[in-house]
């Protein structure tokens, strides 16, 4: 990192202009990873500071574009790294070096000014600044609007709907949603479903199924006569978009499986078509504790490989003792011993950990205890916040009150995220009857921060 920023130093000497940009794609990296932040802030300081500062000398930048094409070094930069993207249908890019004119130099300042205003509003949006995160997604978004084709190349319309769709995220998570804020939102969310529809969604493969997910339960979240008959004309038409991001399809299905019932007017085909088992796995298997995967099957009741089914038998016939065998135990053979290693386990792990959240211990303890092999299993399971946000829903629609209640203590627990931890808290605290407004709004601003 010394090498770094001396690097910066150099072309602060060089040319002030390009110390600029430079410090730009700096700070973007920075505010997104922990481990270079912490790097960064020992040779530049606090990086919110430094990237508001560098935000304000991009704004200047933009207003001399005349001046900087007399700045060689600056110029060369451009002319040799500036990257024109030419956007196809399964979303290659090609770059080319292109002769660096006005509207080249300019788009060159605004993708470093929306980069780094798109990653200094997700750090606000993780550290619950919520106001400020909306206020710098909604500003992204403008500056990708602005910029404009150089040659034969334009910016790709995704990151104009990436920011849109973020900005409405954090304003639904900060909204009561109720009465006229909830029919506003709606309304907002049903703007940038046709904003991105209005094309092949093919063009945009990592936002469409999102902005769709969100317009879904944000009606579902309306739960109006006119709403669900939407709500069935879409799924019917758009399946495949929400299906080609299995995470978010799992989530948006369990969400708007837990926010409508089958007496709603779905369809008998579409309600079942909204129910996961199997997919829930497949689409966080990255999320989930490694050992605790062959249970996590064995207990929802899907499908498992050959040497899953081995490994059971062999931890049921007791021919291997393994940490894996304490939770397969647990659901196979509901077994004592295995039950209460993981009851043991989870509240030495988060007893010290809820004192902070204003919850009983007594209380804590009463739920775990209130819980079988099966359902320890699906708690402890979870390494983030979103496979416990699934499983948590999962236990909804599968009316396991109980166990859902302790999923969303866990969440409060173990969110790395300060909205994300409130939001759980919320939820445990209006848990868990789904006919109350309370606990609805709770699940779905769930929804749309982990989405």
């Amino acid at each position: 990192m010394i090498r770094s920023s001396d690097l910066l130093n150099e072309l602060d000497r060089l040319s002030p202009n390009l110390g600029i940009i430079a410090r730009a794609r700096v700070l973007t990296t920075a505010l997104e990873d922990e481990n270079v932040r912490g790097l960064i802030e020992r040779r530049l300081g606090n990086a919110v500071n430094k990237a508001n500062e560098v935000l304000r000398e991009l704004s200047k930048l933009k207003e001399k574009v005349q001046e900087l094409m007399s700045d060689e070094v600056f110029m060369s930069y451009v002319e040799s790294k500036e990257l024109m993207e030419d956007e196809g249908v399964m979303g290659y890019v090609e770059f080319k070096s292109v002769k660096a004119d006005e509207e080249t130099v300019r788009r060159t300042i605004l993708k470093g000014t929306s980069s780094l205003k798109h990653k200094l509003a997700h750090y606000k949006f993780r550290n619950d600044d919520l106001d400020d995160a909306a206020r710098l997604f909604n500003e992204a978004a403008e500056v990708a609007k602005e910029i404009k084709k150089v040659k034969c190349y334009e910016v790709r319309f995704e990151d104009y709907l990436i920011n849109c769709s973020w900005a409405l995220r954090v304003k639904a998570v900060e909204s009561l949603l109720i009465g006229d804020e909830l029919t506003k939102l709606v309304n907002e969310f049903r703007q940038l479903f046709e904003d991105t529809f209005k094309r092949p969604t093919a063009e945009y493969p990592s936002i469409a199924p999102k902005v769709l997910g969100e317009y879904l339960v944000s009606l579902a979240l309306m739960g109006g006569d006119k709403e669900v008959k939407e709500i069935s004309e879409l799924l019917k038409k758009h399946w495949r978009v929400l299906d080609n991001d299995e995470k978010v399809s799992v989530l948006t299905r369990l969400t708007l499986e837990a926010l409508l019932s089958p007496k709603d007017g779905l369809s008998i085909e579409l309600w079942n078509k909204l129910s996961v088992d199997e997919e829930l796995i497949r689409a966080f298997e990255d999320e989930i504790i490694s050992d605790f995967l062959p249970a996590l099957r064995d207990a929802l009741g899907v499908e498992m490989s050959y040497d899953e089914i081995k490994l059971i038998r062999l931890c049921e016939e007791g021919l291997i003792d393994d940490d894996i065998c304490v939770p397969v135990l647990a659901v196979r053979e509901n077994n004592d011993d295995a039950v209460k290693q993981l009851r043991d386990r989870l509240i030495k792990e988060v007893l010290d950990l809820i004192k902070g959240l204003g919850v009983n211990d007594d209380e804590f303890k009463s739920l775990v205890n209130g819980l079988n092999g099966v359902s320890l299993v699906q708690l402890i399971a979870p390494e983030t916040s979103t496979a416990q946000l699934a499983l948590m829903l999962y236990a909804l629609v599968n009316d396991d009150k109980e166990l859902a209640k302790a999923h969303a203590l866990m969440g409060a627990v173990y969110a790395t995220d300060k909205p994300s931890a409130r939001l759980f808290l919320e939820a445990y605290k209006a848990c868990c009857d789904l006919g109350k407004d309370e606990f609805r709004r709770a699940v779905a601003r769930l929804f749309f921060f982990h989405v």
